[in-house]
């Protein structure tokens, strides 16, 4: 359908004024909010013990979650795209249960499997490892959430290259290990490292999942999600509320612009 030129003027005007409106006048505001009173100041926000603290939990679920995505989303993606896996629309639906189901019901589905009376309560007494309001249980909630990425972006890539040069290496004698690692894994790279960055941006800005299954206490298991609704809500620290949330908006333009790089790149290849 080919539309006239006033009309795609018009559809574009009505979008970018979407965009501003949602997106850039926010973004705006925080920024101003953030720096009005110096760079000093943002940075001495970003530095207390709590902000750094915060930050190193933040990127320290992220340097966990990734690498278990990776190696479930890889085997999960080859097992729906080259294998004749039982019950595939169950396992098709389980991949994409988390884009349907909210992050609040994740974190209170966690404390019935982890807390102390759940399914799995007793796991603490007998070990001694915490699992809800703690590390593990807020890496359990970030996999969860970021579940579907690397499976969604590697699983359709394995679809459009099909099989000719995984059975040309076979019947050469190439083993099982061999094929994968000289055959698929190229073939799948570009895929693989889009499900890893948008990963990255969910695992940061988790709130809903995270903070039903963290304590939120300073130093112990606060997020930089975390740490800018504790001090907007709890401390009525604005302008610190503000200051982590650019520190956290920084690190996800970092990502986004990673993520349309390695895009460009995949496209010219």
């Amino acid at each position: 359908m080919r539309t006239s030129r006033g009309t795609t003027l018009a559809l574009r005007s009505v979008a970018l004024v979407y965009l501003v409106g949602l997106l850039a006048v926010p973004i705006g505001v925080i920024l101003w909010r953030t720096f009005e009173p110096g760079v000093g100041a943002f940075v001495a926000s970003v530095q207390t013990p709590a902000a750094i603290s915060a930050l190193n939990l933040s990127l320290l679920i992220v340097a966990i979650v990734v690498p278990l995505n990776v190696l479930f989303g890889v085997v999960t993606a080859i097992a729906l795209a080259r294998w004749k896996v039982p019950f595939r629309g169950v396992v098709q639906a389980v991949v994409d249960l988390p884009f349907a189901v909210s992050p609040i019901v994740v974190g209170v589905s966690l404390i019935m499997l982890w807390g102390v009376t759940g399914w799995f309560g007793g796991l603490e007494s007998a070990t001694g490892v915490k699992v809800i309001f703690g590390l593990p249980g807020m890496v359990i909630a970030t996999i969860f959430v970021t579940l579907p990425f690397v499976v969604r972006e590697v699983e359709p890539v394995l679809h459009e290259i099909g099989t000719e040069q995984e059975q040309a290496a076979s019947t050469l004698g190439a083993s099982g290990w061999q094929t994968f690692w000289r055959i698929t894994v190229p073939a799948i790279r570009w895929g693989l490292t889009y499900g890893v960055v948008l990963t990255v941006a969910r695992a940061l800005g988790e709130f809903g999942a995270v903070i039903m299954v963290s304590s939120g206490f300073p130093g112990v298991s606060q997020t930089l999600t975390l740490l800018v609704h504790s001090r907007y809500i709890d401390d009525h620290n604005t302008y610190g509320a503000y200051a982590a949330a650019t520190l956290l908006m920084g690190l996800a333009l970092v990502t986004l612009l990673g993520m349309t790089l390695l895009d460009r790149k995949r496209s010219t290849r």
